[in-house]
């Protein structure tokens, strides 16, 4: 008698039992863990500036991004991308000199001047769009690095198609100003979610923008840093799909909102001013980035590149 209560029990139970396991199933999305390909780290480089005493200060992120010759596809055209105001001064007027610190094949960085004045800066023909884009290849032989083939940037496209939305998850890997590595670079990563996509363009800094807002803190030295989306195969609901899970790059880090709040002092007359984190970061869109690298400025450049000597093109470690 006891067996057959026991046995019944069991039977109200495993249904139960069931539907829980199936709801982790479809729900992996609080189970995945965001495990990025190590070698996006070696996409990106630090930007250095010489502050009034000479010395060289950490400034913002920069990264390397890869498109392929069009009569030899095999074959990769380099740029380094950053934001603008990276490589610009408090009044907004260009550095004379930025120095890119890179890592070594011998496991240590180095600062390698970039002079600035005459250099060939391409930026978007909208000046809100903050990103600047340098054609340049380090030494192969000598530095480490990695490139972003042109293939992973985000289009409108890939966009509608993936149904990116609100509360998908985002990385971006860059400069932690507070350490960043004593002989060679150490980017941090940090993760989040897609806060807000809108049609419309978002005020920044009293200028109206095309930007994605991410759930996650952003700090300065970030600037300039490569946002990914990380698309998991569950991140819908109620479907369970098998398969690896799909990065793209996301856009290029402008920076953060802040909030400035008073915070006053009952037994005191000052009213000094905290400025927080709201927690809420600035992406420029990678169709943005797209929209320099395959302008007619870089497009002409590069057809004229291949019908000379194959000026600016190397074969492409790419990630």
């Amino acid at each position: 008698m006891n067996s057959e209560n026991e046995w019944r029990k069991l039977q109200r139970i495993l249904p139960r039992c069931f539907i829980l396991a199936l709801c982790f199933l479809i729900d992996g999305r609080n189970l995945e863990a965001t495990i990025i390909p190590p070698d996006i780290k070696n996409t990106v480089c630090f930007i250095f500036i010489a502050n009034a005493k000479g010395e060289k200060v950490p400034n913002g992120t920069g990264f390397l991004v890869g498109v392929k010759a069009e009569k030899e596809p095999e074959r990769t055209f380099g740029y380094l991308v950053t934001a603008k105001h990276v490589l610009k001064d408090e009044n907004g007027n260009l550095y004379s000199s930025v120095f890119i610190r890179l890592n070594k094949k011998d496991n240590t960085a180095e600062l390698i001047e970039l002079k600035l004045a005459g250099q060939k800066i391409c930026t978007h023909s909208d000046d809100t769009v903050d990103i600047a884009v340098i054609p340049a290849w380090p030494d192969e032989a000598r530095y480490d690095f990695k490139v972003i083939p042109s293939e992973l940037l985000m289009t409108k496209e890939i966009f509608d198609k993936e149904k990116i939305t609100e509360g998908d998850e985002v990385f971006f890997v860059g400069l932690f100003t507070n350490y960043f590595g004593e002989q060679k670079n150490v980017p941090v990563t940090r993760f989040g979610r897609v806060a807000m996509i809108t049609d419309e363009k978002i005020n920044w800094d009293g200028k109206m923008t095309d930007l994605y807002l991410l759930e996650t803190q952003s700090f300065g030295g970030n600037s300039g840093a490569p946002v990914f989306f990380y698309l998991n195969q569950t991140r819908q609901p109620g479907l369970l799909i098998l398969g690896a899970s799909k990065i793209f790059l996301a856009g290029v880090m402008q920076g953060t909102f802040l909030d400035a709040e008073k915070v006053r002092f009952v037994q005191t007359q000052n009213v000094p001013i905290s400025v927080q984190n709201a927690g809420i970061a600035a992406v420029v869109p990678a169709y943005k980035l797209r929209e320099i690298l395959f302008g007619d400025e870089l497009t002409e450049m590069r057809r004229k590149a291949e019908a000379r000597t194959g000026e600016n093109i190397t074969v492409s470690p790419k990630v």
